[in-house]
């Protein structure tokens, strides 16, 4: 019988064999050792014994305002062992992981075409407003130091599973002009530089994409589509 359970030491092998099936990509070890002892992170398995079938990881994040949201951030399940509720089930054990207490919601950014996803989450209570948003991604620029911004843009720095990141919010927001936005990527690729990560992401709405300068737009990488869903905790 499969059973849902946090995470181990000895199940990093095993996550990183359900997103190489899943996904085609390589896990970062580090990350996923860390996310099993981590206090701000919730790592759970589906297994029978040793042998993995599915997975799910989650960790906090905290917004400009100080609000604190839990970041259901990647589940899978090998196409073998589908059709159990595992996904569900996963996703539930997630948002009630003691360290997520405290946290009025849980959120998670599913592709548009992800419907198997979508209705997953939604089994487990979330719910989303339809909004679609775009993945935008800049990579890394060399530069002496990170560059000095205190603008309205907030850099949240996150190691997943398959990437290091900073992800920028509210960085089409109204009270945003294009200029602030040049510095608040500029700084961004600064640090990832500095710091030796992956890319700097932002989410931005489909809607609002023209509020975006151009420049910055040729710039980024598109990863698709997605939409918000969120569940109160």
């Amino acid at each position: 019988m499969i059973a849902i359970r946090k995470a181990t030491l000895a199940d990093v092998p095993g996550i990183e064999a359900v997103v190489r099936e899943t996904w085609k990509q390589d896990i970062l070890p580090d990350v996923c050792k860390a996310q099993t002892r981590c206090q701000a992170c919730a790592l759970y398995v589906a297994a029978k014994g040793d042998d993995v079938a599915g997975f799910v990881s989650a960790f906090l994040t905290v917004d400009k305002d100080g609000k604190r949201r839990w970041e259901v951030d990647l589940l899978a399940v090998r196409p073998a062992s589908q059709g159990q509720r595992l996904g569900q089930q996963l996703v539930e054990a997630a948002c009630t992981d003691e360290r997520a207490r405290d946290t009025p919601l849980a959120r998670a950014a599913i592709h548009v075409d992800n419907v198997a996803s979508q209705k997953t989450f939604e089994n487990a209570g979330f719910k989303t407003d339809g909004e679609i948003h775009r993945l935008l991604t800049w990579t890394p620029a060399q530069d002496n130091g990170p560059i000095v911004y205190g603008g309205s843009v907030t850099l949240i720095p996150v190691d997943t599973l398959t990437y290091r990141g900073l992800w920028l919010e509210g960085l089409t927001a109204y009270n945003v002009d294009v200029e602030e936005q040049r510095k608040a990527v500029m700084m961004a690729r600064s640090i990832i530089a500095w710091e030796g990560r992956h890319n700097t992401g932002a989410m931005t709405p489909a809607i609002g994409s023209h509020r975006l300068a151009a420049d910055l737009r040729d710039a980024a990488e598109m990863h698709g589509e997605y939409r918000w869903f969120v569940r109160s905790l």
